[in-house]
């Protein structure tokens, strides 16, 4: 393990065209906060991006004040299929789980394509991972501990007390990650312990590198919803505003939140400017949504009856 720092920062998310617009404020607001004289070379994993969405985000970084490129990487997702599905019903947070096969890099800043970036992260990025650290991260102020989540704690021989970590925004030292086969690990446990799962692969990440990562202060990943409320000390003005759950701000209803003010303001630095949700059309796309769930309900009926 080196705790050289590249001289480039490196930034990487994933995203599909559900979130995208989310993509695009995570990346932006990180690379517009990004250490001071280097270049930013940034990775986002394609799930399922919509040509149009892509043309936005490269006019969007081309239009940034600062030396940046954006590369584009397509995971396979298929490989993570029977997994247990995310608020969406997708399986687009185990994207992640690819970088260290389609990244070669040493050294990578991880963000949710569903967080805003609002201070420097050169202390972050400067950080040294010694001791076993695989990655950096800031404990969960939700969850708070591991006996705080669902997983087994006497067959892992976890310590209940013992912090847990947000997988938002992850500091990785990525020449470890592969070296010890996190991924895969990660993979093999939540085959194994689908139950045990809750916050799908950050709970695997939690078992998996139990004693094997470095706290970072908690304001480096607060909730945007306990922002909004001023719950436990959360302020507007952290470092990062996670929209964990479903509470995001491109979705009618959360979008007029104090958190949802400091989103599009980073929103209206993009090719997006402008956007903002609207009643009629969120009414009409989840009637779509949900006829399709019915219409997955029925077709489920219909084959369980054909194999009787």
């Amino acid at each position: 393990m080196s705790d050289a720092v590249p001289r480039d920062a490196v930034l990487c998310s994933a995203s599909n065209q559900t979130y995208v617009m989310g993509a695009a404020v995570a990346l932006v607001s990180a690379v517009l906060h990004a250490p001071r004289g280097r270049h930013c070379r940034v990775y986002l994993l394609d799930g399922g991006i919509r040509p149009a969405s892509w043309r936005k985000l490269e006019k969007t970084f081309a239009a940034l004040p600062r030396s940046c490129e954006l590369i584009r990487l397509r995971p396979d997702m298929g490989r993570y299929a029977g997994l247990p599905q995310d608020w969406g019903s997708s399986v687009m947070t185990y994207a992640r789980l690819a970088l260290p096969q389609m990244v070669e890099e040493e050294r990578i800043f991880y963000v949710d394509a569903d967080l805003l970036v609002q201070a420097d992260w050169e202390p972050l990025w400067e950080t040294p991972l010694c001791d076993g650290a695989v990655v950096a991260a800031a404990p969960d102020i939700v969850t708070k501990t591991l006996g705080g989540e669902s997983l087994d704690l006497e067959k892992f021989c976890l310590d209940p007390a013992a912090p847990y970590l947000q997988a938002g925004l992850l500091l990785i030292d990525l020449a470890e990650w592969r070296r010890l086969g996190v991924s895969e690990k990660v993979v093999e446990y939540l085959r194994e312990n689908p139950e045990h799962a809750r916050h799908w692969d950050q709970s695997a990440l939690n078992v998996v590198l139990y004693r094997r990562w470095k706290p970072l202060p908690m304001g480096w990943n607060t909730p945007a919803w306990w922002a909004d409320l001023g719950r436990e000390g959360c302020r507007i003005d952290a470092p990062v505003l996670h929209f964990v759950g479903p509470n995001k701000p491109w979705i009618y209803g959360f979008h007029t939140a104090p958190s949802g003010a400091a989103f599009f303001r980073f929103l209206d630095r993009t090719a997006w400017k402008g956007w903002r949700p609207n009643g009629v059309r969120f009414a009409c796309k989840m009637a779509k949504y949900r006829a399709g769930k019915a219409l997955q309900a029925v077709r489920g009926l219909f084959r369980r009856g054909g194999e009787s």
